[in-house]
Formats: structure tokens, C-alpha cells, sequence
């Protein structure tokens, strides 16, 4: 895990734009830093007060230097700790740079099947990926298994290109216009090179407010794009033209044979301890859920050395997990750190929560929360159980939409007048977008019509609901999404976006804020496409019995109280936090930004939170 910019430009730039995006993003990368410009047909490696000792004593500074072309790249050290693992990696002959954020977990595989014959200088993922790619071009890719974002300068090319992993795990921002190529994995990294003006988005920004955050490749800000996940992007530096492709796609293909218990055991097993090699200190997050406890479980037999890190509040027992999650640690034999949640906290620490996240957002973040305990405790690297509730269906609207399917073509119009307020509205959205938009409606906190008239300021009547826009979206990407059947098309959506630009995301920067990787070893593409396409999954499924897949197969390894508790998860004491919050009185600035229209919107403990995180963000222009 790490961070990385760069900077393309028909003027040349001093090295300051690079350092100061760098210097914007060193908690992603506090062991070393490099920076690195081509010019004069040759490489220059530079340090700065950024580098680690020794780097600053074998690599000149970059002091009045002038280049159209900078790459940096911050080191969070996780395999092979020793500097020979340091990025940008350079091939002389072939005049290419490398740097990668993320990790390659099969790398070892892939450096024996492949690259026998390669002499080392690392034992380091980032390298095996490197090599690969000299030896195989774009095709690389596909050998890849983890989370990363690649980035790849072809100087005799005069273009670069860039890979994002196929569920968006690690972030990847950019500004393209006629003459600049800026790029980072923060938005920040972006803003902080000066060369790019801070913008709101409003009709973004509004989007963000329905569906809990932005989809990619939109952001709130004027000009800045998230790369989609599965996408290579190439920008040709010689006219600053670009080409966007996916390389992946999760599609449905129905497998009708059933999948025996050890079969399935075997699938997890392999797949967790192919995300466990690590030359760092490790642990779990651990819930008191399905998820977590098999992943616990799946640890435990193999890795003795990685304890379990866990959040509770006893103040509110419809999040409080903390005895379910003891039964799991109990059970995978790992040691439990259990860290309680204040139920009060000042202004000041509400802030720090809104900014751990770059945009807007409904809740405090729980793994900005537990990162931070993790970083005290020296861990470095946390894997998250995310992905079997996307897969197996462990979301109540599966099994709504599962039910309503039998009846959806008499029910539209004549049910939604037994229907008043909020459940009106949503019944309505569903009616009009149809059952596969159901996780959209259902989780947000607000009607489009209403956040229509919150933005009435900029225009918002004009503006196309944002499911819409979505769905386009996918359809356009995908054209065997119609095909698949209903709760297909729901897993897919969730995979599409609720993984790839929420719920990956607002855990990557806060993660990071607190210099801890965050690992989901459940999301493995060939895991996930194998279970995918399994049509029985919804065999059993009700309210009391979600994930019955996964509920049946891991009957006879996790604890019984964790197998009968209701579905919680991880989440922060929003409204405690917001009990002495007055919008008016500590945020008069939204009175500007919204007029009086932000006084009708504020009837939910998220809604408050939103507006907050927002104007703590526009006041940062």
C-alpha cells in the first residue's frame, strides 16, 4: 500500500508541484519517498525531505530542476522491507517506469511460472508485476490477482497507461486536459501540485447526497476523475489524448451443479491465505457476522500470529457485536483487541472524522476509527470481510425484491396509494427505475425530489435522477446486464458500485490516514466469478435466513450464537455524536451554500452529517 502522482505537461515544472503532491499523501507512504523526471534520453532518480536517510544520502535533490514530466512515489513497506523493494522500478533498455499501489498476492506463483529466468533485485509483489509486464505488454493484467492501481511510462512511447483493479479497491484520480496529465491516489494530491483549481460539482455533489457517494468516473469536483475499477486508461503525452478500455467484467454464466462443503471450505481457505503474506504485523477486523467469523476462522488455522481487532458501544445494543465477535475469536483461536466507541465527542473530533474522507459523506467512518487504535498497537496491515453479503445475498432487499418479483406486474400503481411519506417515495423510484435499483432507493436517506429542492440554488430541476444516469451506465458497459436474472442484477450493482465507489473507498483513505492497508481477501476476481455464477443461491433465502449459501455451509464451523444473531455490522453512534450539533449556530456557512432550504432537510442524524462533511470540504476551496 502506497502512494503515488505524477505530473504531465507541455511546460515544464519545477519539482515543487510533485513534492507538494507528494508531501499531500505521505501518510500513504511514510517509509521512503522518490521522485523521478526523464529527460536528456535518460532517467533521473531524485530524493527529498520526504526520503528516508539513506535515500537522501545516495539520491540528489531535484533543486532547479525543470521538466514536463514527474513521477513520485510515497513507500508504505509491506513485503520485502529493504529499500531494493522501492518504486518507481526503471528498465533502462526498454526506457519504462513502474509504480504500483496495492498488492499482487500470487506474485510468488507468477515469478515461478513465468519469469524463472528474471534476476531479482526485490523479493517485492511490485517488482514480479514489473517484470511481468516487460515480458507480456498490456495481456499482464490478467495474470494479476489482489488489489492495485499500476501505473506504467512509456517514454519512447510517450504515453502512459494505467490499471485499476477490478473492484476498485485502491483509488485512482486524474485531471486530463489540452496540456496536463495530473494524476494521484488522493484528490488531494491533485489540488496540492497548484496547477488545478478546486470546483464543486453541484449536480455531482447532489448525486453523491442520493446514492451515499459519487460513482466512477464522476467526483463533486469540476475536472476530477476517479478511474472506473477493471479499466486501463491511456493517455497519449504527445497530444494528451486518451483511451479508456475495461479488461474485466463480472458477467453471469449459469452454473446449475451444486458446490459440496469442502469444496466451498477449500474456495475460502485459499483465497485468505493467499491475502495473508505480509513481512508486517496483521490482524483482523472482526465483527460478530457470518463473514468475519469464517474469515476468523480461515486465519486462525494457518496463522496463529494475526490477532483480531473488534469496535463495540454499550450504550446502543443494536451495534454493539462485542460478545458475538468474542465467540468468533474464541472459535478461530485468535486474540481479541476490543476498542469502545465514545458515546460524546466535541466538534474538533467530528471534523477529524469528515476529513479522513475526501468527499461527503453519511456516518463517521468505523475503520477511520479502528485504523486509528491499529496504528497504536504497530498492526500495519487489517483484512475486512467485505464481499459475502454483495455475493450470497445478506441484504434485506434481496429478499424484498425476491418477494415482490411475483407480483411487480399488477402491484406499481394501486399499492403505492396505501403508501404515505418516505416508504411513498421509495415504492415510487423502485416503480420507476425497476426491482434491480432497489439497493439505491432503499439506502438512501432522502427522496431525489428532495435533493432537488436542497440544490434548488444551482439549477437542480433540470437534472437527471441519478439512478438513471447509473444504470445508463452500466448498461452501456454491459451488455449481458439485462439478461441476468433479478437478484443477479442486484449482486452486480452492488459489486459495480456499492464495493467499487463506496464501500472500498471509504475505507481506503481513512485506512490511510492512519498509515494501515486494508485488505478484502473475499475479493478475489476468480472467487467472486465462480460463486457468481452458482443459480441456487437463492435457494431458502428469507428475512431470518439471508446468505442461506453460506449459512448452511458454515453451520458446523463458527459458534451457534454467532449463527442465530441478527444481522449488525460495524457502524458509529451517528446521532450521540450530532446530539450537540447546531447546524445554524456552528455551520452559518450553510445558509449560503443552500439558503434556507438546508432547515427542511435535516429530519435524519445522516442528512446532518452530510451537510456537515460537506461544508467542512467547500470551505477547504
Amino acid at each position: 500500500m502506497c502512494g503515488i502522482s505524477g505530473i504531465f505537461s507541455k511546460n515544464k515544472l519545477s519539482d515543487s508541484s510533485i513534492l507538494n503532491s507528494l508531501k499531500s499523501i505521505k501518510h500513504r507512504g511514510p517509509n521512503n519517498t522518490i521522485h523521478i523526471s526523464f529527460f536528456d534520453k535518460e532517467i533521473h532518480f531524485y530524493s527529498s525531505q520526504l526520503s528516508d536517510k539513506r535515500t537522501q544520502f545516495d539520491l540528489r535533490n531535484s533543486d532547479g530542476i525543470q521538466t514536463n514530466n514527474w513521477i513520485g512515489f510515497n513507500r508504505l513497506s509491506i513485503i520485502d522491507l529493504s529499500n531494493n523493494g522501492m518504486q518507481p522500478f526503471y528498465d533502462n533498455d526498454a526506457k519504462i517506469s513502474f509504480m504500483m499501489n496495492g498488492e499482487v498476492y500470487n506474485f510468488k506463483e507468477l515469478r515461478n511460472e513465468f519469469l524463472s529466468d528474471v534476476d531479482f533485485i526485490s523479493n517485492s509483489d511490485s517488482e514480479v508485476a514489473f517484470q511481468l509486464y516487460l515480458k507480456l505488454g498490456d495481456d499482464f493484467v490478467q495474470h494479476l490477482r489482489g488489489m492495485f492501481v499500476i501505473v506504467i511510462v512509456d517514454y519512447q512511447k510517450n504515453e502512459v497507461n494505467i490499471w485499476r483493479d477490478r473492484f476498485g479497491i485502491k483509488p485512482f484520480y486524474y485531471f486530463l486536459d489540452e496540456e496536463n496529465f495530473i494524476f494521484s491516489s488522493e484528490i488531494e494530491g491533485i489540488f496540492a501540485t497548484d496547477l488545478v483549481q478546486k470546483e464543486i460539482n453541484f449536480k455531482h455533489l447532489a448525486y453523491t447526497f442520493y446514492l451515499n457517494s459519487s460513482f466512477a468516473p464522476n467526483t463533486i469536483y469540476n475536472n476530477i476523475y476517479s478511474l472506473e475499477a477493471a479499466t486501463q486508461l491511456k493517455v497519449d503525452l504527445s497530444n494528451f489524448k486518451s483511451d479508456k478500455k475495461q479488461y474485466w467484467q463480472l458477467n453471469y454464466q449459469p452454473n446449475h451443479q451444486l458446490i459440496s462443503l469442502e469444496e466451498f471450505l477449500s474456495d475460502v481457505e485459499k483465497v485468505v491465505n493467499l491475502s495473508s503474506v505480509s513481512d508486517v504485523k496483521q490482524a483482523i477486523m472482526l465483527s460478530g457476522g457470518l463473514d468475519s467469523g469464517l474469515l476468523a476462522y480461515m486465519i486462525g488455522q494457518k496463522n496463529s500470529d494475526i490477532d483480531a481487532l473488534t469496535i463495540y458501544n454499550e450504550s446502543v445494543p443494536e451495534q454493539n457485536e462485542l460478545d458475538f465477535a468474542k465467540s468468533n475469536a474464541l472459535n478461530a483461536n485468535l486474540n481479541i483487541k476490543a476498542f469502545e466507541i465514545e458515546n460524546q465527542v466535541d466538534l474538533q473530533t467530528i471534523k477529524e472524522y469528515c476529513f479522513a474522507e475526501e468527499e461527503p459523506n453519511s456516518s463517521p467512518e468505523p475503520a477511520y476509527f479502528l485504523t486509528k487504535k491499529a496504528k497504536q498497537n504497530n498492526y500495519t496491515v487489517l483484512h475486512n470481510a467485505l464481499g459475502l453479503d454483495e455475493l450470497f445475498y445478506g441484504y434485506g432487499y434481496y429478499n424484498q425484491a425476491k418477494k415482490l418479483e411475483k407480483y411487480q406486474a399488477f402491484l406499481w400503481k394501486p399499492f403505492r396509494y396505501f403508501l404515505t411519506g418516505s416508504k411513498r417515495s421509495k415504492y415510487e423510484e423502485i416503480s420507476m427505475f425497476g426491482l434491480e435499483a432497489t439497493p439505491f432507493i432503499m439506502r438512501s436517506f432522502s427522496s431525489w425530489t428532495a435533493i432537488q429542492k436542497l440544490f434548488s440554488l444551482y439549477g437542480s430541476a433540470d437534472w437527471e435522477h441519478p439512478i438513471s444516469v447509473l444504470m445508463n451506465k452500466v448498461k452501456s458497459t454491459n451488455i449481458n446486464f439485462e439478461k441476468m436474472p433479478l437478484l443477479k442484477k442486484i449482486s452486480y450493482l452492488d459489486f459495480y458500485y456499492y464495493i467499487s465507489s463506496h464501500h472500498s473507498l471509504r475505507t481506503d483513505s481513512p485506512a490511510m490516514k492512519n498509515e494501515i492497508e486494508m485488505r478484502f481477501p473475499y475479493l478475489d476476481h476468480l472467487f467472486v466469478q465462480k460463486y457468481f455464477n452458482c443459480s441456487f443461491l437463492d435457494q431458502d433465502l428469507s428475512k431470518e435466513n439471508n446468505k442461506p449459501f453460506l449459512r448452511k455451509n458454515v453451520q458446523t464451523i463458527l459458534p451457534q450464537d454467532v449463527l442465530s444473531m441478527k444481522k449488525k455490522g460495524f457502524s458509529m453512534p451517528t446521532s450521540k455524536w450530532l446530539e450537540n450539533i447546531n447546524l445554524e449556530q456552528d455551520f452559518p456557512e450553510l445558509k449560503t451554500y443552500f439558503g434556507e432550504n438546508y432547515k427542511n432537510w435535516i429530519d435524519h442524524p445522516s442528512k446532518k452529517w452530510f451537510l456537515i462533511s460537506t461544508s467542512l470540504l467547500m470551505k477547504q476551496k
